[in-house]
């Protein structure tokens, strides 16, 4: 699967953060769930309005181009 520049950015700001990418509050998810949906990233529920993404093993094939 081929990622668009926007979607390989985000898995590459997660990476240098520890892997992780907390969301807080009323924002616009839509990339973060494309990429849930695809498999690369796991969104755990922090509490009613945020989210913690972190990347899955399966993300790694596109961080290493």
């Amino acid at each position: 699967m081929k990622l668009e520049d926007d979607a390989l950015k985000l898995l590459q700001s997660m990476k240098r953060t520890d892997g992780q990418k907390y969301t807080a509050g009323a924002i616009n998810r839509a990339r973060y769930e494309r990429l849930e949906q695809a498999g690369l990233i796991k969104g755990t529920p922090a509490n009613s309005s945020d989210v913690i993404y972190t990347l899955l093993p399966a993300a790694e094939e596109h961080l290493s181009h």
